[in-house]
């Protein structure tokens, strides 16, 4: 067997973080240490993979575009296998591509999600995403230390809590904040707290965040707390060194997994975390917080938000009380390499950990609108992805223009991403943007209260 995909290792990412690209070029690398890979740049178009043949595999490894490798195989006459992945959940990235594959999907194509959670979702939603046609595997604890979990320290002992990643509302971070503020109060100064993350909003800026804790009613607090902005991934020892226990509430409507859960309880950190979602599989079901899910809204895949709330209560008690176990992670087996290499291979993972299924049982996702006679929306991503970075600038612009007389908008926004003059397939803000807009609009979604008695994980594969 042969491997080809895009070579992720070249490009710049300064200024991009993202778990998804870190993990789509820690592949590159571990795919040309471990197999026989040719390497492309998937922005060349068809010619990239014009050298695949029979019993070849294209591992689709560079962020939402499987939908290029599917519809130039169909378009050429390909007889390559292609495994793809989904990093992200309720996003229109992902979304969109799943939807574009769907009639191209093979007998012999996977498609790897990073957990269990993940890969219900879209067994629910999309019939060409099978039970044999898809696996959970996210290779990962092979490159992270593997240290004892550190013990838990006693309640009424100084504790340090630790928050790592963008500092957002999708992530509710509003409440680690609301948390420590209360557990630095009520344990009269014993509990500090490092939040290393960009802020995405003012609001999460050093001097915002300590002005808004002085207005709590506990200036001593911000003694107590560092916000040290993005930490590099190798301090990430160091990081964790200086905690006791990481607080992960994320209820983000594109979480898929969590990188930082896992690399907390590689460095032997324990991680409290909502009890829906991605790290229902991943930790102890004494370190899941009570969380209530936003029945009321109606959300768009073009944005990233919150999908609930965690019990504020709760989780301040298990801080105080030191509710919570050790590091474990629950199975190890999803996040290894050899798991990764044997899906690639045609051997797949079978068994899975149990999951949450409150979240993905309770999306409803709106029908997409017919499309027109004649329309054949892979060929139009395909004609635009191209045009957008083999940079013809002229054609993108002409799209716009087409789509501002339907709509009567012009997006400044868009024609910015157009004459910028970087092209970057890690930029998950630039190109995505311009296929909802000229291609699959994002779809929207509701979440349906659960049946009363239903319960939040099921044991095995669904």
């Amino acid at each position: 067997m042969r491997l080809h995909t895009h070579d992720y290792r070249a490009p710049d990412t300064d200024g991009i973080v993202d778990g998804a690209v870190l993990m789509h070029r820690e592949m590159a690398d571990l795919l040309t240490r471990r197999t026989t890979t040719a390497l492309h740049d998937l922005t060349t178009g068809p010619r990239a993979v014009s050298g695949a043949g029979g019993g070849d595999v294209v591992y689709a490894g560079s962020g939402p575009y499987a939908f290029l490798y599917h519809h130039w195989r169909e378009r050429h006459g390909g007889d390559y296998r292609i495994v793809r992945e989904v990093h992200t959940a309720l996003w229109s990235g992902y979304w969109a591509q799943e939807e574009l594959c769907a009639p191209l999907v093979r007998p012999g194509d996977l498609a790897l999600f990073p957990t269990a959670y993940t890969r219900r979702l879209f067994l629910h939603h999309f019939p060409s995403v099978t039970r044999a046609g898809s696996a959970v595997a996210y290779p990962m604890l092979d490159r992270l230390p593997r240290r004892r979990p550190r013990p838990v320290p006693a309640a009424g002992r100084p504790l340090r809590i630790g928050y790592l990643g963008a500092m957002s509302l999708a992530k509710n971070v509003d409440q680690v904040l609301s948390v420590y503020a209360r557990c630095h109060r009520e344990s009269r100064g014993r509990v500090s707290l490092l939040c290393a993350g960009k802020p995405n909003d003012p609001r999460w800026e050093p001097d915002a965040v300590r002005a808004a804790l002085r207005a709590g009613g506990d200036p001593a607090a911000v003694d107590a707390l560092r916000l040290e902005g993005i930490w590099p991934q190798r301090r990430l020892a160091a990081f964790f060194d200086a905690i006791d226990v990481l607080l992960f509430p994320s209820t983000a409507s594109r979480e898929t997994l969590g990188r930082v859960v896992l690399e907390a309880l590689a460095h032997g950190v324990p991680v409290l975390a909502a009890d829906v979602g991605p790290a229902v599989e991943l930790l102890p079901a004494r370190n899941l917080v009570p969380t209530a899910l936003d029945t009321h809204g109606t959300f768009g895949m073009g944005r990233v938000g919150p999908l609930g709330r965690v019990d504020e209560d709760a989780l301040t008690e298990k801080l105080l009380t030191r509710d919570f176990a050790p590091a474990a992670l629950r199975s190890e087996a999803p996040y290894t390499d050899e798991a990764f290499l044997s899906a690639l291979r045609g051997d797949p993972p079978g068994a899975e950990p149990g999951h949450d299924r409150t979240l993905p049982d309770a999306v409803r996702v709106a029908p997409r609108p017919p499309q027109g006679p004649g329309q054949d929306p892979a060929a139009a991503a395909d004609r635009l992805f191209l045009d957008f970075f083999q940079r013809r600038d002229e054609a993108v612009h002409a799209a716009l223009d087409a789509h501002a007389a339907r709509t009567g908008h012009d997006d400044p926004a868009l024609r910015r991403i157009v004459d910028d003059p970087a092209r970057n397939l890690a930029d998950y803000r630039a190109f995505p943007r311009l296929l909802d807009a000229l291609v699959l609009p994002p779809l929207t979604y509701t979440l349906a209260p659960a049946p009363v008695g239903a319960g939040n994980t099921t044991g095995g594969t669904p």
